[in-house]
């Protein structure tokens, strides 16, 4: 069966741009429709932190925008391949926030690099890749 509708989990690191190559390679090929989200982490502070709503925005504003340029950056390698693609930002933990997406809209196929931004190294997988292989109701393409 031929995926039809590929959703790429991007952060702009080096394992995913290999896995946008890998995504944009595949929607060409394939005649497939290519989504690309981005995750950001919510605001994360301690409860006896007291942290004023403004500042929980403004860094909530600044990871938006790093994100949006972040997808910019992979809209237009796949523009130059000739692929049109849909995007979204979304908040949330990553792996999490790509299965919701690809459940609601009908994505059969999830690409994510081998590991992303995440903290330390995971022995053989990120934590946002060996979720999905464990937890996703597609299939997984993880990229290294």
């Amino acid at each position: 069966m031929p995926y039809k509708k590929i959703l790429l989990g991007y952060d702009g690191s080096q394992p995913s741009k290999k896995a946008l190559e890998k995504a944009v390679e595949l929607a060409k090929r394939l005649e497939a429709q290519l989504h690309i989200v981005g995750v950001i982490k919510p605001f994360e502070f301690a409860a006896i932190d007291y942290i004023p709503p403004e500042e929980i925005e403004k860094y909530e504003e600044e990871e938006l925008k790093k994100e949006e340029i972040i997808l910019k950056e992979a809209i237009e390698f796949a523009k130059k391949k000739g692929i049109e693609v849909i995007t979204k930002v979304m908040e949330g933990e990553p792996a999490e926030e790509l299965m919701t997406y690809a459940d609601e809209n009908g994505c059969d196929l999830i690409i994510v690099g081998k590991r992303g931004k995440g903290g330390f190294k995971r022995l053989l997988l990120g934590s946002t890749a060996g979720n999905l292989v464990k937890y996703a109701n597609q299939s997984v393409l993880v990229v290294k």
